[in-house]
């Protein structure tokens, strides 16, 4: 991710986004990758990388010895990806060693090492150095992102013939269990809310999905998508109460008029526990050169 998030989001939502991903997507884009990359180390660039999750999902899926620059605004989120790479390493049974801004994973007979690259992708993109890259990855950012931004960021990708992963961009859909009879008003008002600037001009939402596989399918990529939901029940009790205090605060921040309704949600939603649940809709999306599809 981008700045703005913080760590502690980050680390509730991660085994979620893990077990929603497409490992069959995943490991495409790996074997693409290690196709490109031939013999040498694979060179990975992760757009928005937060603390380093897409490192932790992707590396075990990436055959042979990775180089992985992990790009990202927040030198807090940077600070910790060393640290946090390490820790979820040793906890696989993976040997690492780690410095203040560089991690090195030891993954069965590969080396995978990763370092912080601070950037302000909305301002930096055209100066990213991607002609040594072998692939490129984001998640959880697209729906971020302005249209104009995102073509920017397929015309360079299209100059390399890069392969690409975006995991788990929302894609609009939010079903909340039990039904309350001003899901339909919050949900619309929330829907608004993320297509508002988050710093990179009016910002997609949940037209990511259409708009990047549209896009890199005109670029002459074969694009694969696969659905990458969270299903949250009652394993993921403080999850469900952040997303629907945030739902709430972002729904009244874009329809103040209606504070009063999306208050009382908000607090109907946190104070149900028997049978509640929440599907989140995103999409994984594939995008591969023809040559690597």
């Amino acid at each position: 991710m981008s700045g703005g998030f913080a760590p502690d989001w980050l680390r509730l939502r991660e085994p979620h986004d893990s077990a929603a991903r497409s490992r069959a997507l995943g490991r495409r884009f790996g074997a693409a990758v290690r196709a490109r990359a031939g013999t040498d180390a694979a060179q990975l660039v992760d757009l928005g990388a937060g603390t380093g999750a897409n490192f932790r999902a992707l590396a075990p899926l990436v055959p042979g010895n990775q180089e992985w620059r992990l790009v990202d605004r927040d030198p807090a989120l940077l600070s910790l990806q060393a640290s946090e790479i390490a820790q979820w390493a040793r906890g696989q049974g993976y040997p690492a060693a780690h410095g203040s801004d560089a991690v090195t994973v030891t993954g069965g007979a590969a080396m995978w090492r990763a370092h912080g690259a601070a950037a302000d992708l909305a301002r930096d993109l055209a100066n990213l150095p991607l002609a040594r890259a072998h692939g490129v990855v984001c998640a959880v950012f697209l729906d971020l992102v302005s249209a104009a931004w995102l073509q920017e960021l397929i015309e360079r990708l299209t100059s390399e013939r890069l392969p690409f992963l975006a995991a788990l961009t929302v894609d609009g859909r939010r079903e909340w269990r039990p039904p309350h009879p001003d899901d339909a008003a919050l949900n619309e008002a929330f829907r608004r809310h993320q297509q508002t600037d988050k710093g990179f001009g009016p910002a997609l939402g949940p037209d990511a999905p259409g708009e990047a596989v549209a896009g890199f399918e005109a670029a002459g990529y074969r694009v694969s998508a696969a659905p990458s939901d969270w299903r949250l029940g009652a394993n993921a009790e403080t999850l469900i109460d952040e997303l629907a205090a945030g739902a709430a605060e972002a729904a009244t921040a874009i329809s103040p008029g209606s504070a009063e309704i999306f208050a009382r949600w908000r607090d109907s939603r946190l104070n149900e526990r028997a049978g509640r649940a929440l599907i989140v809709g995103h999409v994984d999306i594939l995008a591969l050169p023809a040559e690597n599809s």
